[in-house]
């Protein structure tokens, strides 16, 4: 009786390999209004395959190798399945596969097959939205490599070496142990990755993190990467540690992503049209990355140098604030030990780092010091430093726009836009003169207005009103740095001083009533309640408004009067409509304590200036 690995022979061999064929090559060639066809073929050849080896079940001493066939065959089914959209059967055949395998998981012609079914079940599960289940079947895999690699060894057989004629011969050995060994690393690299996507998708974003970080050191060390590809996700990682303050971390993945990138680009001559579409978006998004990592370097820094201050003023000393920095400077980092390269793990552990014991961060094994050398990555004190930081950020949002142009990429070029007039905000913090403060601000104005006049708010309604607000914070702005000025010189509002700060204190006023019209949608009155996310916006929209109407300067009694009632009718708003919705009395702590004594106080004044005793 023949056995069923001459029924491959004979015949299996060939079905399979045609089968793969439709599904790799044919599909791609499907009509559109039947866009499964090669794959439907190919799931009735991996049937008849399926049923012909069931016929030789009985063949006791083939029985073990059979069933691994079989595993297999229910593993392309279930991908095929999947594929098709028909999640349920696909599920049914992966599950199928796992069941024939369990005995045999930690085998070495086993192991990376059972890897592969539980990666592919974690997609199938992570698609339906559950995202606890894809975690499951992640860390099942990742505790099977881990034990594998402990107690058995390495190189196992791959997916793809079954259904194939043995056609190898001694002097072959070696190299077949080396495939196996990089396909067997590349199999856990992809469920390192897999479960950052994971943990990504559930707002576990440290931990995300972790994976991410020894999925790419892992990419780069086995040379199994794409070039833009690996740049793009270094620079996306360097946006989380910006988050926790790890600037040195995060100007290393950059300067990693730029390198790499270079590695791209060097290419880019032999590529299509559409490639070079998309080599040019990556760029644009490597370029923003950099932009946001200065961004956020200048804001740390103000608020480093305002913390100063304010220790200064009660008396806590530079040591102990420079300590509460450096803790929190360096809560995460990792060691080269810790990146999922040491074979000698515990496989109780379905952690690959310890955060809490990690000691030094592992720096990729690439040369990047000149590129780490265009900008520090310590928090700048003075405008010198910071005017560094601002001019890499300048720059790199200037190259972003040659692919982010208004037509085509509106909303990414607002961004731009909006990034732009931050970094001008940030550096005017550390401009000691007043004037030049107010120049950096009048080029955000400047450049909010341009964007403004060109969008259409009934498509860009919530941009608009993102620019309206920050034009309004522009102005405003700008009117305490006149005042400033004018009380800095000493002497008493002259005509051009008064006519200037007037005309901002109006035009933000403008600004801020044009933000508040347009939570309105239309109706002549306010909502009863304003929607969640406007909720604090309009209230300190309001606020604002109480303080810029005291603002404009007048000889005039009836004007002044008039902006003092302006003025207490604004407060008045804030508190009647904190009175009204106490649960948003704690977002509101300092401007709604404000407003309650501005109400009481106004009418007071006013009294006063109507009788002449002010």
């Amino acid at each position: 009786m023949a056995t069923f690995k001459e029924y491959l022979v004979a015949d299996g061999y060939a079905k399979f390999s045609a089968a793969r064929k439709l599904e790799t090559e044919d599909s791609k060639n499907d009509p559109e209004d039947d866009p499964f066809r090669s794959k439907y073929k190919a799931r009735e050849t991996y049937g008849e395959i399926r049923t012909a080896l069931k016929g030789y079940i009985n063949d006791d001493a083939e029985d073990v190798t059979l069933t691994r066939f079989l595993a297999v065959l229910d593993f392309y089914l279930g991908i095929n399945f999947t594929d098709t959209e028909e999640i349920a059967a696909g599920e049914e055949h992966l599950m199928n596969s796992l069941q024939l395998l369990e005995d045999q998981k930690y085998e070495r012609e086993v192991v990376n097959v059972y890897q592969t079914v539980l990666n592919h079940l974690s997609i199938l599960w992570s698609g339906r939205r559950n995202f606890d289940k894809s975690m499951k079947y992640l860390k099942q895999a990742e505790s099977l490599y881990k034990k594998f690699k402990r107690d058995v060894g390495n190189d196992p057989y791959t997916v793809d070496e079954y259904f194939k004629p043995d056609e190898s011969d001694q002097s072959d050995i070696a190299a077949i142990s080396k495939a196996r060994s990089k396909h067997f690393e590349n199999t856990y690299t992809l469920t390192l990755f897999y479960i950052a996507q994971v943990y990504a998708l559930t707002e576990k974003k440290e931990d995300s993190a972790k994976y991410c970080h020894v999925t790419l050191q892992r990419q780069l060390d086995s040379c199994t990467y794409k070039a833009d590809e690996w740049a793009l996700n270094a620079a996306t990682l360097s946006q989380y540690y910006i988050t926790v303050d790890m600037y040195h971390f995060a100007r290393h993945c950059l300067a990693s992503a730029s390198l790499i990138f270079e590695e791209a680009a060097s290419k880019e001559e032999d590529t299509d049209e559409d490639t070079k579409e998309q080599m040019a978006q990556k760029r644009a998004d490597i370029d923003r990355c950099w932009a946001k990592y200065g961004l956020a370097l200048l804001e740390a820094s103000k608020d480093y140098l305002m913390k100063e201050v304010e220790d200064a003023r009660e008396g806590v000393s530079s040591d102990d604030h420079n300590a509460d920095v450096k803790d929190g400077s360096n809560k995460f980092s990792l060691s080269d030990s810790e990146t999922g390269r040491s074979e000698e793990e515990d496989d109780d552990s379905s952690v690959i780092l310890d955060i809490e014991n990690c000691k030094t961060f592992p720096r990729f094994n690439l040369e990047v010091t000149n590129h780490e050398e265009k900008v520090t990555d310590q928090f700048v004190r003075d405008f010198s430093e910071a005017r560094g930081v601002f001019l890499l950020v300048q720059t790199r949002l200037n190259d972003a726009k040659r692919f982010y142009v208004v037509d085509g990429h509106c909303s990414d070029y607002i961004q731009i836009i909006q990034d732009m007039s931050k970094a001008y905000k940030e550096l005017a913090f550390f401009e000691m003169d007043m004037d030049r403060q107010c120049k950096m601000h009048k080029r955000r104005v400047d450049m909010l207005k341009d964007t403004l006049t060109g969008l259409n708010p009934k498509y860009y309604l919530l941009v608009c009103r993102q620019i309206i607000y920050e034009l309004a914070e522009t102005y405003s702005a700008m009117v305490d740095l006149k005042l400033g000025i004018m009380e800095a010189e000493g002497r008493g509002p002259n005509p051009h001083s008064v006519k200037k700060i007037n005309t901002l204190a109006q035009q933000s006023i403008a600004q801020y009533n044009a933000y508040l019209e347009s939570l309105k949608d239309g109706k002549p009155d306010f909502p009863d309640e304003f929607h969640e996310n406007d909720v604090r916006p309009a209230l300190v929209a309001m606020f604002c408004l109480g303080r810029l109407y005291s603002k404009i300067i007048s000889p005039e009694i009836p004007y002044r009067l008039a902006l003092m009632k302006k003025s207490q009718e604004c407060y008045q708003f804030v508190e009647t409509y904190c009175n009204k919705h106490p649960e948003i009395e704690g977002r509101m702590v300092n401007e709604l304590s404000i407003s309650r004594e501005m109400v009481v106080l106004l009418p007071l004044k006013m009294e006063k200036i109507r009788t002449g005793h002010l």
